[in-house]
């Protein structure tokens, strides 16, 4: 009978369902690396920047045209009472709502999930969400809007929106719906939906970062030159998105962020709190990063010692590492591209 060959069972390749997950650092990368884009169907150009545009225009619009009017001088201060603030505060947590349902569902149509937005926390090489992520994201982005905010302050020349000259508690409170608001739409919006439509359309990322920096400036307008610093923590949000592949610490720093401001020109004490909350942050998220660069030194260090070889080619890290399929084949399969023959 003529020969019969027997194929290897094939090594699970890249896929949906394989390969490093939204999140997860892919290994062998280095520290400013970006994750890879989530594994969906390719979408036109033409339309990533009609939806981006659209879903841009009906939230940012309008603010952009105040910002404007402010820089121009037109814009008067808000005043009000509690009649006034509190449907504005109503009015705010409904936009914010209706923004992260907008962005999902319209997002899910392409295959893109929530976690493919960034609606899931940062997790480490091993793929387990932790803290100590979520904290290094967290300092990294205070730090952005620390630079950013020096450069605005300076190159603005005193342009900015106008606050009520006497803030009762009614305004304190739209203050803080509006913080909230802002914090969950900027970044859902003009920061996750943003890339994530951009890169599954196969934009450049030099490209996608130019995008999402104007668009987030548009509506920074009313600083005038000022603009320049938010660029500069804007780009710096996009490469943590990109980084971490998750919004959700960019979004807690940006309401804390806000919602800081208002309250510190109330109370003197809030500021000095912040300021002793984010030195012991950053204490945390450097002795978080030391163990973390040691505890990956160590399989190294065992691998490199006395001992038999490691199973495997040289490249293959230890077991359990890496995403689905990487790493030597088990003791006993064949090896990828060759064949056994059996005859009768």
């Amino acid at each position: 009978m003529p020969e019969m060959q027997i194929q290897p069972a094939a090594r699970p390749g890249p896929g949906p369902a394989s390969g490093p997950g939204p999140g997860v650092l892919p290994p062998g990368r280095h520290w400013w690396s970006v994750r890879p884009p989530p594994a969906v169907a390719p979408i036109s150009a033409r339309r990533a920047y009609a939806e981006v545009l659209l879903v841009f225009t009906a939230f940012f619009a309008a603010s952009a045209m105040v910002g404007g009017e402010a820089l121009a001088g037109r814009y008067p201060s808000p005043s009000g009472s509690w009649a006034i603030f509190m449907p504005a505060a109503v009015g705010e947590l409904g936009m914010c709502v209706l923004a992260v349902l907008v962005v999902v569902l319209l997002s899910a149509r392409r295959g893109i999930t929530p976690r493919s937005l960034g609606l899931g926390w940062p997790s480490g090489r091993g793929g387990t969400p932790g803290a100590a992520q979520s904290l290094r994201v967290a300092v990294w982005a205070i730090l952005a809007l620390l630079a950013g905010g020096i450069v605005t302050v300076t190159l603005a020349h005193g342009n900015k929106l106008g606050q009520p000259a006497h803030q009762d508690t009614s305004y304190l409170i739209y203050t803080m719906a509006a913080s909230l608001t802002a914090g969950v739409v900027e970044e859902m919006v003009v920061l996750a939906f943003v890339v994530t439509t951009l890169r599954q359309a196969a934009r450049p990322l030099p490209e996608i970062v130019l995008v999402a920096v104007l668009l987030r400036c548009s509506y920074h307008d009313y600083y005038g030159l000022g603009m320049i610093g938010i660029a500069i923590w804007a780009a710096v949000f996009v490469w943590l998105f990109l980084r971490a592949g998750s919004v959700l610490p960019l979004i807690a720093v940006h309401v804390v962020w806000d919602a800081n401001i208002f309250l510190g020109q109330r109370w003197y004490a809030v500021q000095v709190a912040s300021a002793l909350a984010f030195l012991a942050m950053f204490c945390i998220a450097v002795i978080s990063w030391l163990a973390d660069v040691g505890a990956r030194r160590i399989p190294r260090a065992l691998a490199g010692g006395p001992g038999p070889p490691a199973a495997g080619p040289p490249g293959y890290g230890p077991p359990g590492y890496g995403p689905p399929g990487y790493g030597p084949p088990a003791p006993g399969a064949p090896a990828e591209g060759e064949s056994s023959k059996q005859s009768q």
